[in-house]
């Protein structure tokens, strides 16, 4: 389906922790795309566009985007001055960052792996596996971070693992405080210690580039094919 114009009303802002911020807006229609995709936000009179991965299920009248205004460029000002009720343009839907159904289920582990708000995509991602397809392997995120006060959406994947066994979810941090229980490190840490048969394993990896690449050489040493690779680079 063809990208298209549409205009929509912010419903809801929130800002989740330090300056991540989630954006709703609601829109007069169902919408369509796929999990993964994302949207061309208008964020000037001038025209000017950026890109967000959309951070909910498709199916409904409204969309999420998780937002790191840290840059404080147009993108992350615009995002900042927004105000509940404020109408928008996007241009809806974009991208192949998509999962392949013929692989899907031929793959006995779908692993995720993000760097901060690269964990945008894979909430809906993960939900429509799970909830919508009952996807029956194992489904792992692990979502990188350098301090665990950055940390949000806890609650929402504890849900999901709640729901659903075969849900593996790690949060793994680089500068890390003292009190710190969890992993320490970086994303690629906790892959070293995964044991799997990764010839039969599907990764979708999204946030820093310097991330990717480093684990796109990593994976392919443990013997990942390179078509079951792949990515989303956030800069």
């Amino acid at each position: 389906m063809s990208p298209k114009k549409l205009i929509g009303k912010v419903i809801f802002k929130e800002n989740l922790v330090g300056k991540n911020y989630l954006v709703r807006i609601s829109f007069d229609e169902t919408l369509d795309f796929l999990p993964g995709q994302y949207t061309s936000l208008k964020v000037s009179e001038e025209g000017m566009r950026r890109s967000y991965s959309v951070a909910s299920l498709p199916g409904e009248k409204s969309i999420d985007l998780l937002v790191d205004v840290t840059p404080m460029g147009v993108g992350s000002k615009y995002i900042l001055g927004l105000k509940v009720g404020d109408m928008v343009e996007v241009l809806g839907f974009l991208g192949k960052f998509t999962i392949d159904p013929s692989l899907q289920y031929e793959a006995k582990h779908i692993l995720f792996l993000a760097t901060g708000t690269g964990i945008a995509p894979f909430k809906p991602m993960i939900e429509d596996l799970l909830y919508r397809k009952h996807y029956p392997e194992e489904v792992r995120l692990i979502w990188g971070m350098r301090h665990e006060e950055e940390l949000y959406w806890l609650k929402e994947m504890d849900n999901i693992n709640r729901d659903f066994d075969n849900f593996k979810f790690e949060t793994v941090i680089s500068k890390p405080s003292d009190d710190w229980p969890g992993f320490r490190g970086h994303v690629g840490d906790v892959v070293d210690d995964l044991r799997q048969d990764w010839s039969t394993t599907l990764v979708y990896l999204c946030g820093a580039p310097e991330m990717i690449t480093e684990m796109e050489l990593k994976l392919r040493e443990k013997g990942v094919p390179e078509a079951h690779v792949f990515y989303e680079k956030y800069y």
